[in-house]
């Protein structure tokens, strides 16, 4: 994310959720056996990458877990293809994040709609997998872009782990974790300028949820577990599904 749109992208954040405030306790998500889990997904943006990407995914590997990665139509490509067959191999899913990193919430209708088709075709050729989840580059919005992309807007918890942050691996993931609980959505890059330590982040955020018994889902499971609709909200991108 570019520093330059820093200011966007927290003002998105407030009114989306509040992200970086002291969460309500929530009842978890009861399961079949009648025993209670949480659930939280993990999601990545920027990728693919044939370097930075496969790093999250040897720690998502090493802790048995899931996550989306949110990827930008212009890096999904023949270069990237092992990347994502491994992202798809792994049981994680992937979301659109449009062609580039451009803003588009000053974009009118058909560039809009053109960035977000061509995203989705360029998953489906290389990755085999149709997205079912929109996240808006650097969180701007506009009734244009909902009116005008047929898929539910996820946000997140952020991580502040994009460029020109400077946070370490230990701020990144106190970030998440003082904010997180049931039905949490995580934002975070997997593909940033170096230094990024998020991979390292990611060896507090995994084990530490795991022992307050949280499990790692993608977001489709995180909606379907949770039997929640996620077009339900069609003016506003979700945080927490609850």
């Amino acid at each position: 994310m570019d520093t330059k749109i820093l200011g966007v992208c927290i003002a998105a954040v407030l009114l989306v959720g509040a992200c970086g405030t002291q969460p309500a306790p929530r009842e978890a998500t009861p399961t079949s056996g009648g025993t209670q889990v949480k659930l939280v997904a993990l999601t990545f943006d920027d990728g693919p990458d044939p370097v930075m990407t496969p790093r999250v995914l040897d720690k998502l590997e090493t802790y048995g877990v899931k996550a989306t990665f949110f990827v930008i139509g212009q890096l999904v490509n023949e270069r990237t293809t092992p990347v994502l067959e491994r992202i798809v191999r792994m049981g994680c899913e992937i979301g659109n994040h449009s062609w580039g990193w451009e803003s588009m919430n000053t974009m009118p209708p058909e560039e809009i709609e053109e960035s977000v088709d061509k995203t989705t075709k360029a998953i489906e050729k290389y990755a085999g997998t149709t997205p079912r989840f929109f996240r808006p580059p650097n969180l701007a919005v506009s009734d244009t872009m909902y009116e005008v992309i047929d898929l539910p807007f996820a946000s997140g918890i952020l991580a502040f782990d994009w460029a020109g942050q400077n946070t370490t691996a230990e701020q990144r993931a106190k970030h998440v974790l003082d904010a997180v609980r049931d039905g949490a959505i995580i934002l975070m890059h997997d593909v940033q300028p170096e230094p990024h330590p998020t991979p390292e982040a990611l060896d507090i955020i995994i084990p530490e949820l795991l022992a307050q018994g949280y499990e790692f889902v993608t977001l489709s499971e995180l909606f379907e577990r949770k039997g929640i609709d996620p077009r339900s909200k069609t003016h506003d991108m979700w945080v927490f599904v609850e």
